[in-house]
């Protein structure tokens, strides 16, 4: 042994006998805390996301409702609604609307997917225009899949009026699979039965 070892053992001696490793318990305390953390935490992610999936649906809802406005106000052809009468636009003839996909990854139906718009009386005599939003959207871009797999993927809102995307429990408007309504225009409704009833209105006007 030379003189540099001997240095390095006095320098380093006391150091390198102190040192110790974890010990089990130790380990396994680490490891219930980091259990404890990600139970907590995970939750609120996934949580998180898809409150701001949501929150994407309604902000598509809007733009629905605001693109349907342009469109019957421009639109010569389309009537407007009076106090007995729904209009009802599909998405298939809303203006200045570009919306495939939802933030879920689901397309949205064009077919299925409308906004149904009501007159209401204002205290001034005048009457003003009331909108409605009912939103589909499906795994695939037909919406033809009825088995139970395909059902699970379905996403959108149930026929619901402007001020309520606006509520303090907007999100829980999102519904999923099952709870989704898929059949309001569907042929074997009689004149939409539904949305008048879901309005009060006893006429209905459609643009497919």
């Amino acid at each position: 042994m030379n003189y540099k070892d001997i240095i390095i053992i006095l320098k380093y001696g006391d150091f390198m006998k102190n040192k110790k490793g974890f010990t089990l318990i130790e380990l396994l305390a680490v490891v219930i805390i980091l259990g404890v953390i990600m139970t907590i935490a995970i939750p609120n992610i996934v949580s998180t996301l898809d409150k701001n999936k949501r929150d994407s649906i309604i902000k598509d809802a809007r733009r629905i409702i605001s693109s349907a406005e342009y469109t019957i106000r421009s639109d010569t052809k389309m009537e407007y609604p009076d106090s007995s009468t729904v209009v009802i636009i599909t998405l298939n003839r809303i203006k200045n609307l570009n919306l495939d996909v939802s933030s879920f990854d689901t397309y949205y139906s064009k077919d299925k997917s409308f906004v149904a718009i009501t007159a209401e009386p204002m205290q001034s005599g005048d009457m003003r225009m009331v909108y409605y939003v009912h939103l589909v959207s499906c795994g695939d871009e037909t919406c033809a899949g009825d088995d139970a797999e395909a059902i699970a993927k379905n996403r959108g809102i149930n026929l619901a009026r402007e001020d309520d995307l606006e509520s303090v429990d907007r999100f829980e408007l999102v519904v999923k699979g099952a709870d989704l309504k898929m059949d309001y225009l569907d042929q074997s409704s009689i004149n939409y039965q539904d949305v008048k009833t879901k309005v009060s209105r006893s006429n209905a006007i459609i643009y497919k």
